[in-house]
């Protein structure tokens, strides 16, 4: 089960003991958190919310993920998410090495500050424009 993780992760995170503490801050029945775990019931969006929010997580897509994974192997299907986790983490990859790539050929394409050529070549003349 995938969201076993955030479970589990939660529990320590807050220095719970068991589940029937889980479920207490999440807000539901203990025999909730106990179903959660063992796949006889899946987390709703809402519910994914309510964990991301005790993990302190800004992106609560993963837990959604998670549970919509769960969901569909359940039901004995592929989800799409699988194929789109495998996306964004090879997208996440890409960027992040494009990323370094740009940064570090700023510093060969981008010119050093120019200074001003000394006037030692200047004989004194002065020159009227009419």
């Amino acid at each position: 089960m995938r969201v076993e993780k955030y479970l589990d992760d939660a529990i320590a995170r807050h220095g719970l003991k068991n589940d029937t503490a889980l479920a207490k801050l999440l807000g539901v029945k203990q025999n909730a958190v106990s179903q959660y775990r063992s796949g006889a019931r899946t987390m709703d969006n809402e519910m994914c919310l309510r964990l991301a929010q005790l993990l302190d997580m800004e992106n609560p897509l993963p837990i959604i993920m998670a549970a919509d994974m769960d969901r569909a192997e359940r039901a004995g299907q592929h989800s799409l998410w699988e194929v789109f986790s495998t996306r964004m983490a090879a997208s996440n990859a890409t960027a992040a090495l494009l990323l370094v790539l740009v940064a570090s050929a700023t510093n060969f394409v981008a010119p050093s500050p120019a200074e001003a050529a000394p006037l030692s070549h200047s004989t004194g003349q002065r020159f009227i424009l009419c």
